[in-house]
């Protein structure tokens, strides 16, 4: 009986020793990224963003100055600078095969058409 109260004890200390570390990582979604206009719509002023280049692999992260500028990041046609490399992209406004007219996918490409940077919403800080 004592034995067992002992392994229960041990199995329970290192499950809790596990469950710490499977929740301390930021997981699988950390960052939401904003591949639709009303996404872009709902940012506000202060709100914080970051740029995400495949090109010259940095991360950089910015405030939204406002809801006008927010617009501008999604507006097909437009151009967007990465802000560390300086490479400009184009804004594309894709529709996948299949899809509803009403829904497309915000990208930014490249001269070559290939994907190159995306933008997403940085988590709030606790």
């Amino acid at each position: 009986m004592r034995t067992k109260s002992i392994r229960l004890l041990v199995a329970a200390a290192a499950f809790s020793v596990f469950a710490a570390f499977m929740h301390a990582g930021p997981g699988l979604q950390y960052w939401q990224t904003l591949r639709d206009r009303a996404q872009f719509k709902d940012l506000k002023a202060g709100d914080r963003i970051v740029y995400v280049c495949n090109q010259c692999k940095t991360v950089t992260e910015a405030t939204v100055e406002s809801s006008e500028k927010a617009m501008d990041l999604c507006k097909e046609g437009a151009t967007v600078s990465c802000p560390k490399c300086k490479m400009e992209t184009k804004v594309v406004a894709r529709q996948k095969r299949g899809d509803s007219p009403t829904h497309t996918e915000i990208t930014y490409e490249n001269e070559k058409g290939e994907e190159c940077m995306f933008i997403a919403k940085a988590p709030e800080k606790k």
